[in-house]
């Protein structure tokens, strides 16, 4: 049952970061691209987390499938990071 929701919340992100991408959605606030590639590769590498447990892949493989999607993930977060998604932004108008 865990891979199924570590597929679906892999699919989830990866639409996200395609929204983030096109500049629509939710995702829209997030001006750099490079913050939808981050998405997407966040995405990407829970998809192929839960894709190689829904295979059921041998234990040596399986590793070595989660240690490529690890690096995707961290990738990814690197990405956003960059971009600066989780900064906290002052919009116009906001006091000062």
């Amino acid at each position: 049952m865990s891979a199924w929701i570590i597929l679906g919340s892999g699919c989830f992100a990866v639409v996200l970061g395609a929204l983030t991408l096109i500049g629509r959605g939710i995702a829209a606030y997030a001006g750099s691209p490079r913050a939808g590639w981050g998405r997407i590769a966040m995405g990407g590498g829970f998809v192929l987390d839960g894709g190689a447990r829904l295979l059921g892949l041998s234990s040596g493989a399986g590793m070595v499938v989660s240690a490529i999607a690890l690096g995707i993930i961290v990738l990814g977060a690197v990405l956003q990071l960059r971009a600066g998604v989780f900064a906290k932004t002052r919009h116009a108008g906001d006091g000062d």
